[in-house]
């Protein structure tokens, strides 16, 4: 009986939460909603944007090196369901959108490829925006009213303004490794976090006249001025600096930022549409949580456990249900990515008792795949999208050695393979053995025209359905791809952690074929 109230109490529990974050989107829904209106003019397509480029408009004849592949433009809000809306306007030309909005501002938010904040435009409900490209960076023009354009395109203008329209130290600090060849990874990035605390200084100072003179109104003073303390703060989490600043007290003390920053939680339904507030709770929510460390062969990770972060955030007082809507999808990314299938289905179902926002919990659900009714078996599509387990493809080729590879078309060690697992199917095309190649977290359409790129389109290829909630992967010890097994001709794995091709498998598999 005690067990039947407590579930009851439960459910009602929810349904209250429920009730009031409903009734709180109702009273914003019976206002009148007005519009902001988005004109992109000729957005460009994706391109290459070299490291050593690292001023805006230098054009460089030699295009090598370490590069960062830049999409066509996308712009950001959080809309009026509580959402983070993307819309990626058609390229080269001319395209528009109307946003229904109810509050007094509107963020949009786009990616700048030489700095490590975004572009961000602070918009009134009711503005139509032009949206102009120059050196690919956008441009944005009010059209119904006079805005100073320093205010308007203020990322723009702090570029020039304080870095010479170069990488400013902000963005350094994440690419310091491919700007120096004379220090560490960690010094480098030690060196250009230093210098990021003075030019947060500069900038508080330049902010400060903009201010002064009246070249930026009120409300984006302090707009800016939160942009750029969240960035700072950023900085401090990041794991070399974390742990540098431990080691380093002093230099901490001296840091005019160091006094704690906080932002009024008590108002976050009206904050939550600025990026630099939903980044505040998203480092808050992070608890200090120490670093995982993982080692799977060549490669490795540092996560947080996100486990434990869920919950935290469950039984944190301070975070209403719009807090909770926002930062539990995002924490559940990483349950998702790292922890086992037990985990993500229990968390899972957590995050559906949890938050009210229907529209992300469907996202996650279509993301990953998350049928966990079939997590005994590993669920796989032909080339035809004919559906077949893996333990029908072991069985269907008894009788023949396996080596069966895991991969992906966005896997570059795994591309890089491929050239030497052809070699390699050709060298042992008089034994016994069965190539077979099975996709592993990929897009359906990339890995089709990767699988005839490479070449081994001939092979039996297979794409997994649910790798992410399959107890097969994790049994067979699948962390990193590309991963390499090898069967016996009685379906019998004889080695599941098999040399790649070109670095020792034709050995391997030549030993074992005479050995049986």
């Amino acid at each position: 009986m005690k067990h039947r109230l407590n579930i009851l109490l439960l459910i009602l529990t929810f349904i209250s939460c429920k009730n009031t974050s409903e009734k709180k989107a109702e009273e914003i829904l019976k206002k009148k909603p007005k519009q902001v209106v988005l004109i992109s003019k000729y957005a460009p397509e994706s391109y290459k944007h070299y490291i050593k480029q690292d001023s805006i408009g230098q054009q460089s004849n030699e295009k090598t090196g370490p590069y960062s592949p830049i999409e066509s433009p996308t712009f950001a809000y959080y809309d009026s369901q509580n959402n983070i809306s993307i819309w990626k306007p058609k390229v080269n030309e001319i395209d528009t959108l109307t946003i229904p909005y109810y509050r007094d501002y509107l963020e949009i938010s786009t990616r700048n490829t030489y700095s490590s904040i975004p572009n961000t435009y602070l918009i009134k409900n009711g503005d139509t925006i032009i949206i102009e490209y120059e050196n690919k960076l956008p441009i944005a023009k009010i059209t119904n009213r006079q805005v100073n354009d320093i205010e308007l395109n203020y990322n723009n203008y702090r570029l020039k303004e304080l870095f010479d329209n170069k990488y400013p130290s902000h963005h350094k600090i994440f690419l310091g490794f491919l700007l120096s060849k004379e220090k560490s990874m960690e010094e480098t990035t030690i060196d250009f976090y230093q210098q990021a605390v003075k030019d947060g200084e500069r900038e508080t100072e330049f902010l400060d006249s903009l201010q002064k003179e009246k070249l930026i109104s009120e409300d984006n003073y302090f707009y800016r001025k939160e942009i750029l303390t969240g960035l700072l703060e950023k900085h401090k989490n990041l794991k070399t600096i974390k742990e540098w600043r431990e080691k380093n007290k002093s230099f901490s003390n001296k840091e005019n930022i160091e006094i704690i920053y906080s932002l009024d939680l008590s108002k976050t339904d009206s904050l939550m549409n600025f990026s630099y507030f939903r980044d505040y709770l998203n480092n808050i929510s992070k608890y200090n949580l120490s670093f995982i460390q993982e080692n799977n062969m060549n490669s490795g990770a540092f996560y947080i456990d996100s486990r434990v972060r869920f919950d935290s955030i469950l039984n944190d007082k301070r975070f209403n249900q719009t807090s909770k809507n926002f930062l539990l999808p995002i924490v559940y990314n990483g349950i998702a990515q790292n922890f086992r299938v037990k985990d993500k289905e229990e968390y899972f179902n957590k995050l559906i008792k949890n938050t009210t926002n229907q529209r992300k919990i469907k996202e996650i659900q279509e993301k990953y795949n998350l049928d966990f009714s079939k997590s005994d078996k590993l669920i796989l599509t032909t080339i035809k999208n004919d559906t077949i387990t893996f333990s029908d493809i072991i069985n269907n080729n008894k009788g023949k050695w396996l080596y069966i590879d895991f991969w992906a078309s966005w896997c570059k060690p795994c591309r890089e393979t491929m050239p030497k697992s052809v070699i390699l199917k050709k060298e042992l095309e008089k034994e016994n053995i069965e190539f077979i190649y099975l996709s592993l977290n990929d897009k359906k359409e990339n890995w089709k025209l990767a699988m005839e790129s490479d070449g081994i389109s001939k092979s039996q290829n297979y794409f997994i359905e649910n790798g992410n909630v399959s107890k097969v992967i994790e049994d067979l010890g699948i962390k990193t791809i590309p991963h390499f097994l090898i069967y016996n001709p009685n379906g019998e794995l004889i080695n599941g952690f098999a040399n790649r091709p070109g670095e020792g498998a034709k050995e391997q598999l030549k030993k074992l074929i005479t050995e049986k």
